[in-house]
C-alpha cells in the first residue's frame, strides 16, 4: 500500500501528490477523490520518486484515468506533471498519459525528473520549500 501525502498551494493554484511505496490504482483514486473533490487545483504535481508503480497494469491505468478525466471538470485548465526519477517507471506513466488522451481527457500531461525541473517549467518557485526544510529539521 503506497503513502500519499497531499499539500495544497493556493497560489500558485496548485496540489503536490508525495508518493510513496507500492501503488495500487486504489491508491490513487482514493487521493484524487479526496484532494481533487475538495480542493480542485489546476495545476497538479505527482512526486513519484518513491513510488513503485510496477503493481500497475494496463485496466489499472485506465481506471485511474477515468476518474481523473471525471474531476478535470472541477480544475480549471487541468495540467498534471509527473515527477519521475527510475527508467523502468517513464514507460508505464507515458502509457498512462497516451490513454489519457485517447479516452479524451482534457489534462494536459507532462514528466519530469524532479520536482524542481517541474517547477522550472511552470516558471514558479517552489511553493512548498519551507515546508520541505521544517520537515528535513524536525525529522
Amino acid at each position: 500500500m503506497a503513502e500519499i501525502k497531499a499539500y495544497h498551494s493556493k497560489d500558485p493554484d496548485l496540489t503536490l501528490f508525495i508518493v510513496a511505496g507500492s501503488v495500487s490504482a486504489e491508491d490513487l483514486i482514493a487521493a484524487m477523490e479526496t484532494h481533487y473533490g475538495a480542493r480542485p487545483a489546476s495545476i497538479a504535481v505527482w512526486d513519484l520518486w518513491e513510488a513503485d508503480l510496477s503493481g500497475l497494469d494496463m485496466a489499472a491505468l485506465v481506471k485511474v484515468s477515468d476518474v481523473a478525466r471525471g474531476y478535470a471538470r472541477n480544475r480549471k485548465d487541468p495540467r498534471t506533471l509527473f515527477v519521475v526519477k527510475r527508467e523502468q517507471e517513464k514507460p508505464l506513466v507515458r502509457l498512462y498519459e497516451k490513454i489519457s488522451e485517447l479516452r479524451g481527457s482534457p489534462i494536459s500531461y507532462e514528466m519530469f525528473p524532479s520536482r524542481a525541473a517541474a517547477y522550472q517549467h511552470l516558471d514558479l518557485n517552489d511553493p512548498f520549500a519551507a515546508a520541505d526544510r521544517d520537515r528535513k529539521r524536525s525529522a
